[in-house]
């Protein structure tokens, strides 16, 4: 910031009438009275202030306190700071809890909104915040010591890192904060969720994202009239990282560089990786099209020490709405029974809740993955499908293992057609509404497509899905690999279901760190994605690959068929980092069905049969 720009703006400031921190207001009507506290200071032990919205019951107490940590600027609707009703755009809070008996905080990240420091997206400092925040409410007059943790997207996934803060903090013999967490559309794995996607850069979100959590930073701290010149500072930091921290890891995620890769960088900001610490109850909501499809019921399992853990899974994307919850009360049961022991039915409900694509109302099976589950292989035949496909070759999908030799070839493309769900998905459902969204039948014109005959009985899959696909390359050495699980109405129209992604030179498995069956059936294979890890393919040789495709559930009626679609690139929701581009340039994959390879995809049967 020059320093013209920097005095105009703090003369700016100071002429405007000095606003109150503290303000006391009436809360929605019928509500009782509650006190609100704009841009509270929180000090940490490196001298960086953090700003929180802090809204109290209007009762004199002690209360247990509803946490949301965000890195979208608290106050981006209401850049003055001169009031705060719970309501900051992307980042809210439910300050109606204050009549239920709740403190309610609403905090902004280290390096965004009015919190001075540099944001690092969920680095090692920031998570000292987390444990130091919780430090910080455990010794106000007004908390009871017990913290619950919620949010949706950002702030469902500090949700999770910051009840995995409070576990190192009871391991190191403090009282606990952390009492239950209510993640809204969580990341599970920052890696593999939403940086990458099977080893190519997840370009239809990341730059939308970095670009929103800079740009809604790069509005003046919400402190700028009740402090200019510390306020100026602050921006200053906000303003220099947009360019610093953000520009720099898209640089070398996109060339190949370390950020390429699976490390600790990620691994730090995962909290998949420490969720078994979790010794509460943990509650995750996730959609069949979100952006994380994939970490939601993954988190779940993970929670291997949770006493009471919930998944919802419905069909909705990431900024969109599912169905209403089985219990439209279940948020506030939740933290009624747990953080203020009121007695209610809350720990008899289901542990596992989905509402399938095309279902008609939630069901609620014993576990995830389901035990009765039968996975069923279909394999890739050269054969036309009779499905009127418009693609590279229209193949189908038969319950026969392949009795001799077949192949078919597609070129390896820079770019795909962007009109399908692909897109829809992730751009977090921004493009959603649009015919592409159910119809992908462009993106299939330059793919090979495997189609089944019309179901001759309705079938429900749920769980977790793989491609085995065995291809050869000609003129390269990697590959973009996209597996799509569609479903085919009589029209033609081919929406898609799910997807999954791979690097061909990222094809190896860690078999320990892979999902298998009591049988030992791989249903999710684990690929390291390190520089380790990554062959070259070698030419006309081969190989399996091992494709995760993202779990669902589906209620299929009877006379759809169903579609499995590989193709070579998937715009603009993908990007291979540069170095594995040039090495895929005018190569051909070609798909090997014949009784030494044979291609499958593996579905979750469970109910009906193929």
């Amino acid at each position: 910031m020059t320093p013209r720009l920097r005095a105009i703006l703090a003369a700016v400031s100071v002429a405007v009438v000095t606003l109150a921190i503290a303000a006391t207001q009436a809360a929605p009507a019928g509500a009782a009275t509650m006190k609100t506290l704009c841009n509270v200071p929180i000090t940490m032990s490196d001298g960086t202030v953090l700003r929180a919205n802090l809204w109290l019951p209007g009762t004199t107490g002690s209360y247990p306190t509803v946490l949301t940590v965000t890195g979208y600027n608290k106050d981006a609707t209401n850049p003055t700071g001169s009031s705060c009703n719970g309501s900051g755009g992307l980042a809210t809070a439910d300050t109606s809890l204050t009549g239920k008996g709740y403190a309610v905080m609403l905090l902004d990240d280290r390096g965004t909104g009015a919190s001075g420091g540099t944001w690092d997206s969920w680095g090692s400092r920031t998570q000292q915040d987390y444990e130091e925040v919780l430090d910080w409410i455990q010794a106000q007059p007004w908390s009871n010591g017990r913290v619950a943790t919620t949010g949706a997207s950002y702030m469902g996934i500090t949700s999770l890192l910051v009840a995995e803060a409070d576990a190192r903090r009871v391991a190191e013999h403090k009282k606990r904060a952390v009492y239950a967490v209510w993640a809204d559309v969580p990341m599970a794995d920052a890696y593999r969720d939403v940086t990458f996607q099977g080893g190519a850069v997840d370009s239809g979100f990341i730059p939308l994202w970095l670009g929103l959590t800079s740009a809604l930073s790069d509005i003046p701290p919400s402190t700028l009239t009740s402090d200019p010149i510390q306020s100026l500072t602050i921006y200053d930091q906000h303003l220099l990282n947009t360019f610093g921290f953000a520009g720099n890891k898209v640089i070398e995620a996109t060339t190949g560089q370390s950020e390429a890769y699976d490390g600790p960088f990620y691994q730090l900001r995962s909290p998949v990786v420490h969720a078994a610490s979790l010794r509460i109850p943990v509650v995750i909501q996730g959609g069949w099209y979100d952006l994380f499809q994939r970490g939601e019921p993954l988190l779940f399992t993970s929670l291997t020490h949770s006493p009471h853990k919930m998944l919802f899974m419905s069909p909705h994307y990431h900024i969109t709405s599912g169905p209403g919850l089985p219990d439209p009360n279940a948020e506030l049961e939740f933290f009624d029974h747990f953080l203020r022991g009121v007695k209610n039915n809350i720990t008899k409900e289901p542990a596992v809740n989905l509402y399938p694509i095309n279902g008609t109302a939630w069901i609620h099976p014993r576990t995830w993955p389901l035990p009765n589950t039968r996975y069923t292989n279909l394999y890739l035949s050269s054969d036309a499908s009779g499905s009127s496909a418009v693609s590279e070759h229209d193949g189908s999908l038969v319950t026969a293992r392949p009795k001799s030799a077949q192949s078919e070839s597609e070129p390896l493309l820079p770019v795909s057609s962007p009109c399908s769900r692909i897109t829809a998905q992730w751009t977090a459902g921004a493009t959603a509404g649009t015919p592409c969204e159910t119809d992908n039948r462009t993106f299939e014109a330059t793919a090979l497509t495997y189609t089944t005959k019309p179901l001759a009985k309705p079938v429900q899959l749920t769980g977790l899905i793989k491609a085995n696909v065995w291809a050869s390359l000609s003129g390269a050495s990697d590959a973009t690999l996209i597996a799509v699980l569609s479903q085919v109405s009589a029209s033609g129209a081919s929406s898609q279901i799910t997807a999954g992604y791979l690097l061909a030179s990222q094809r190896a498995v860690d078999v320990a760190k892979s999902t298998r069956t009591k049988s030992g059936l791989i249903i999710r294979p684990w690929h390291p994605y390190t520089q380790a890890s990554q062959k070259p393919v070698p030419a006309g040789t081969p190989q399996e690959y091992q494709i995760e495709i993202y779990p669902t559930a589906i209620d299929l009626p009877a006379g759809a068929r169903l579609r499995l679609t590989i193709a070579t690139a998937d715009t603009p929701s993908t990007f291979t980092p540069t170095p594995d581009l040039l090495n895929e340039l005018g190569g051909q994959l070609t798909i090997l069905n014949d009784p030494r390879h044979p291609s499958s995809v593996m579905l979750p049967v469970t109910q009906g049969s193929m």
